[in-house]
């Protein structure tokens, strides 16, 4: 499949990092805190001049007044902070800002999209003979930018694009998965997950965000990660060993439902997987591989369990992709963007946090062609295809039906990761 400019660019990740030993990262941020023999501690978040060491502020001290004045003019950045603000405060010059902006939008977008489909309605801007002498006095000094990439051209026509599905947040707060509480001298890791899209293998998609602690492990990422595969309903089998429906219905007290998933995830060469009595994915990559030619061979070594090897305990590059395989050809991919030493400011508990999801693309009802289905009915000739998806609604109205054969599979309700705090 040829990918066109927009989704190559979409699809593509990195490019990665030099290796990053976690480890090291904590202990050489430690070092810095507790100071050594040749350099005094260093505090890593200094909220204010007052938490600075005496050695610093003896530097700045010993500068000449002329210079200090220098400076802080050269960092002041109120005159910037002032306009701003006063032109976010006024609904007139706000108005005027917006309205320009969608003009050159607009106008970028009618020249770059060569279609001849019918044109969006073009955005209006007032006469400058009716302007107020306030806005004026704005869109001249907006005007008298010198800085060259401030005014959109018209290449800006490659990097603008209207929102897509993996843009919006299924969340309006930070969502706390765990109980994992942040230690003293704790790293904060940033992952985000992509899927493949369903149309198109070569293609990435964001699916999740969320934010670790170092001292948490493989295991905890893999349950924070929402996916549908995790709700795959329980078969029920008669006495012959044939389906004769699901169960989704999971009580604390039902023993006959295996709530573990095992997984395998790939760090650097490294296959991680679950603890699960007889069936260890990593063994089954890794036979997979040895079966392949010796030129597609994947040189992999089998690493601890997942629930064992820690996050600071790897080495990893920053925006490589790395491999999530779990419910038989269920994939991930996670990407880790950005480790820095936990603020004072970050949450302390309930690690890991989930800071986006985006919302899953719910099948509609064929019946009636309006709202979500929550079944999948198999076998039902009333239907005319099989499976037929249908909303309970609608499949309430058409009755129960006569033919033992027919199997009404539950539909994943999208809960484990996107409404649930238990995984």
């Amino acid at each position: 499949m040829n990918l066109t400019p927009g989704q190559a660019h979409e699809a593509y990740v990195g490019p990665p990092s030099e290796p990053v030993d976690v480890s090291a990262f904590l202990k050489s941020a430690s070092d810095l805190q507790d100071g050594s023999g040749e350099h005094e501690p260093v505090p890593i978040f200094s909220q204010s001049s007052s938490q600075l060491t005496e050695a610093v502020r003896a530097d700045w001290s010993s500068l000449p007044q002329d210079e200090q004045d220098n400076i802080r003019a050269e960092c002041c950045v109120d005159d910037l902070r002032m306009s701003l603000e006063e032109t976010v405060k006024n609904p007139r010059l706000m108005g005027h800002v917006s309205r320009t902006h969608e003009a050159i939008v607009h106008a970028i977008y009618e020249t770059a999209e060569p279609s001849t489909r019918k044109k969006r309605k073009r955005t209006t801007l007032a006469d400058p003979a009716e302007e107020t002498s306030d806005v004026t006095c704005l869109r001249l000094k907006l005007e008298a930018t010198k800085l060259k990439c401030w005014p959109l051209t018209m290449h800006a026509a490659s990097f603008i694009r209207p929102p897509r599905q993996s843009d919006h947040n299924t969340l309006i707060r930070v969502k706390k998965l765990g109980t994992g509480i942040a230690g003293e001298r704790d790293a904060v890791i940033f992952i985000t997950v992509y899927n493949r899209q369903s149309w198109g293998q070569r293609l990435l998609s964001r699916s999740s965000q969320h934010v670790l602690l170092s001292s948490q492990t493989l295991g905890d990422l893999f349950r924070a990660v929402p996916c549908t595969s995790k709700e795959l309903p329980s078969e029920i089998r008669d006495e012959a060993g044939r389906i004769t429906g699901y169960k989704t219905d999971r009580r604390e007290d039902d023993m006959a439902v295996d709530r573990s998933v095992d997984a395998v995830m790939c760090v650097e060469g490294v296959l991680y997987s679950g603890e699960q009595a007889g069936s260890d994915y990593a063994e089954k990559v890794l036979r997979l591989c040895e079966g392949l030619p010796e030129g597609r061979r994947v040189a992999w070594t089998k690493g601890p369990s997942m629930d064992i090897a820690k996050l600071s305990s790897l080495t990893v590059r920053l925006h490589e992709p790395y491999w999530i395989l779990h419910a038989g050809n269920c994939e991930h991919f996670f990407v880790v963007t950005a480790i820095r030493l936990r603020h004072p400011f970050d949450p302390v508990s309930g690690y890991p946090l989930t800071t986006q999801i985006t919302p899953p693309l719910s099948d509609i009802c064929r019946a009636c062609s309006k709202v979500p289905a929550v079944f999948s009915v198999v076998g039902d000739v009333r239907l005319g295809e099989s499976p037929f998806l249908i909303c309970g609604p609608c499949w309430r109205w058409m009755g129960e039906p006569e033919d033992e054969e027919v199997l009404v599979v539950p539909l994943p309700r999208h809960e484990q990761g996107w409404i649930s705090n238990v995984l």
